[in-house]
């Protein structure tokens, strides 16, 4: 199923397809909309964006004399003091992801996933770059003497003899135009390919040759030198090793625990290996053996690594900057300022903001988001997606590790008392002096504060819960393929809702209630709502979008979409305006009471003054089209067994849109048409793979962007 997402207007803001909330994972491209200003309210007020939590998706970090660069998800930041501190530098590049850095005599080039920018000021302000090249996505820089190379997604690879002013191909014979890695070592340049493997070039990239003699994997991820061989990291085949140039390959030894390999990075005599999930690995002895390095090291899904001198640098998927002065040994977070962050759930306690992430693990803040501080030590697991409170506790559930408890008056968590058997934490309400945990297991009950769990599923017909919340002597269960459930007695039994599945069918993101009146967020119906307790139902307006968290104050009821930012209604839900939040993909909803937060994919955290919104406005409009090409994450990653994906296309063409193994074999074709610029969503189904990394890409005329998904079963 795949469908178009249509600008917006009142009761027509689009994005189709399933976005099942409960694995909030998603990395949406992110695009502005020119939001209209909501009726009574002055141009100048709008959404602000906090300083946190820190950080997110980087996939590149480069050092520059006194300045650290990192390449992220919303465009480039510069630290001056090794990493202690960040703040975005999107002059000239703004909203591009930046994958790679290299210094030229004419500054610091950025390679992003539309083309390249220059940097003649230590990173500042930035120009593009790229004449000759267009809109590429540049993943790699090699430097022969005075020829720049890049290499580039689905374009080959790039050659500037002028510092970067222009660029012509250099790749006749390269017959994998996928390029993830380039490696110069003496006159001779190599590249790493997707599906093609090694190839070599001994006159400046005139002409090339594969040479892949032993190399079992042609899928190669990086490349690195090791005195006089060439090392390569494969996506499943683990590292192989060259000792003639490349002409033949050898498997490196059995030690590395991880056949698929993201990154290398050499620093003295020590070689480190890491992948997306398992970590850091080091090397003392030219790779025969290695060991794990991850103390301190909270989210194992690396990205990138740099050494700078004794110092190395890890970029991870969800969890920003490490850095390590001990050779790997200890890693400690560097995220102030990095805001390109996932925020799955908000609470707002009190005077302090709470935060819970994909990566970053916790957060807080006790002044709106002007500073925040990590709240994570003691928690196993860096993925944060329900919070809740009581008066004297703090309740977090997380993705595979559980729930745990934090008194107010501490600083640590602790893993909660026995008794929850599914470590998939989805919602947690308290209620009563009752303790309810909503899993991919059903729900769990507990009297004592958490110390002690039972089950308790009794009436419900299917497993997975995704919201909780409480109603007019009712607790309200919303599922995943089950619809509505409720409760009479604080979670002990439930019954389905008296109303029955309503219409959009039995999927429920998000639940709140007001009075007697229940609305329910879904992933393709828009929001429903009840006002009789459930009993029956009524279509609520925001039609087709996928709505994935609410927050009510007083009569109005805020909405985060994927796709419309912020939307209100003051009218229970017979209509809905835009709050012009620019950031599109909204996961999570609080409010303080003065404030309105929306925790985004991808952006960190942004606040509105109520003051502003909670009145009657007039619709929000959207650009026609995206000015951009650009693949989502799909939504949920991991998933099981299915799962969305999203992706833009600026001009009207040919696009597809496949499904691969790690071995470059294509296992579905999910697009094969004629599309008009726009943003689109489509489902694919995994039910009959098996558990593991599998690759998407999507081409529209010169643009291809490959991502990674996750089967989890």
């Amino acid at each position: 199923m795949e469908s178009l997402i249509r600008p917006a207007v009142t009761h027509d803001l689009t994005r189709r397809g399933s976005c099942r909330l409960h694995r909030a994972f998603a990395v949406y491209g992110f695009r502005l909309l020119f939001l209209g200003v909501v009726c009574a309210v002055s141009a100048s007020a709008q959404w602000v964006q906090t300083s946190g939590p820190g950080g997110g998706h980087v996939y590149a970090v480069y050092a520059a004399g006194p300045r650290l660069l990192a390449g992220t998800y919303g465009g480039p930041y510069v630290s001056t003091d090794g990493g202690t501190s960040w703040i975005p530098v999107n002059s000239g590049i703004l909203n591009r992801f930046v994958y790679a850095f290299t210094g030229t005599g004419a500054g610091i080039l950025a390679g992003t996933d539309e083309g390249m920018y220059l940097s003649t000021d230590g990173g500042m302000n930035w120009a593009e770059s790229d004449s000759g090249m267009g809109a590429k996505s540049v993943r790699a820089y090699a430097t022969i003497g005075t020829s720049l190379f890049a290499g580039t997604q689905g374009g080959g690879v790039f050659l500037s003899t002028n510092a970067g002013a222009l660029w012509t191909e250099a790749d006749s014979g390269l017959t994998y135009r996928d390029v993830h890695s380039l490696l110069a070592r003496g006159t001779t340049l190599f590249a790493g390919t997707y599906t093609g493997g090694v190839f070599a070039s001994s006159d400046n990239g005139t002409s090339w040759t594969a040479v892949n003699t032993g190399l079992t994997d042609l899928n190669v991820n990086a490349l690195a030198s090791l005195d006089t061989n060439i090392l390569a990291a494969t996506e499943s085949g683990g590292l192989f090793f060259s000792s003639n140039s490349g002409a033949a390959w050898t498997a490196l030894g059995t030690g590395l625990p991880i056949p698929h390999v993201v990154v290398f990075q050499k620093s003295g005599t020590n070689l480190f290996a890491g992948n997306d999930s398992a970590g850091v690995f080091l090397s003392t002895d030219r790779g025969v053996t290695w060991g794990s390095v991850n103390a301190g090291l909270t989210d194992r899904r690396l990205v990138t690594l740099f050494a700078d001198g004794t110092t190395l640098y890890a970029g991870t998927e969800y969890g920003g900057v490490f850095v390590s002065r001990d050779n790997a040994a200890s890693w400690s977070p560097i995220n102030a300022g990095l805001t390109n962050t996932f925020v799955n759930v908000l609470l707002a306690d009190g005077s302090t903001l709470y935060a819970g992430t994909s990566g970053s693990g916790m957060a807080a803040s006790t002044d709106n988001g002007a500073t925040w501080v990590p709240l994570s030590h003691g928690l196993a697991s860096p993925d944060v997606f329900a919070l809740a409170s009581d008066a004297t506790n703090l309740y977090a559930g997380t993705y595979h590790a559980g729930l745990f408890i934090m008194p107010k008056t501490a600083a640590a968590w602790s893993a909660a008392g026995a008794g929850i058997t599914n470590t998939d934490i989805n919602a947690i309400l308290t209620a009563g002096g009752v303790l309810l945990a909503g899993t991919n297991g059903g729900v769990f009950r507990s009297t004592d504060g958490g110390f002690h769990w039972s089950a308790s599923s009794s009436g419900l017909t299917v497993p997975s819960v995704n919201a909780l919340a409480p109603g007019a002597g009712l607790i309200f269960a919303g599922t995943y393929g089950g619809g509505i459930f409720n409760s009479a007695d604080n979670g002990v039994t439930w019954v389905p809702a008296p109303g029955g599945i309503p219409p959009y069918g039995g999927d429920v993101n998000a639940i709140v209630t007001l009075g007697t009146s229940v609305f329910t967020g879904t992933p393709l119906g828009g929001v429903y709502v009840s006002r009789d307790s459930a009993r029956t139902w009524v279509v609520a307006g925001l039609t087709d979008t996928c709505v994935t968290s609410f927050v009510a104050f007083g009569r109005t009821v805020f909405a985060g979409t994927l796709g419309a930012g912020v939307m209100l209604s003051n009218d229970g839900g017979t209509s809905w305006t835009g709050t012009g939040l620019p950031s599109t993909d909204v996961l999570a909803l609080a409010n303080n009471g003065t404030f309105v937060f929306a925790g985004t994919s991808g952006h960190g955290v942004w606040r509105r003054p109520m003051s502003q919104m909670t009145v009657t406005g007039t619709a929000a409009s959207a650009a026609s089209g995206p000015a951009v090409f650009r693949l989502g994450q799909n939504f949920p990653n991991p998933f099981n067994p299915s799962t969305t994906i999203a992706y833009q296309v600026p001009a009207s063409g040919q696009v597809t849109l496949r499904v691969f193994d790690l071995l470059g074999r294509e296992l579905s074709t999910l697009v094969d048409e004629r599309k008009e610029a726009g943003s689109y969503t489509v489902r694919f189904q995994g039910a009959n793979l098996a558990s593991g990394v599998y690759l998407y890409r999507l081409t529209a005329g010169q643009y291809t962007q490959t991502r990674k998904m996750v089967i989890m079963k």
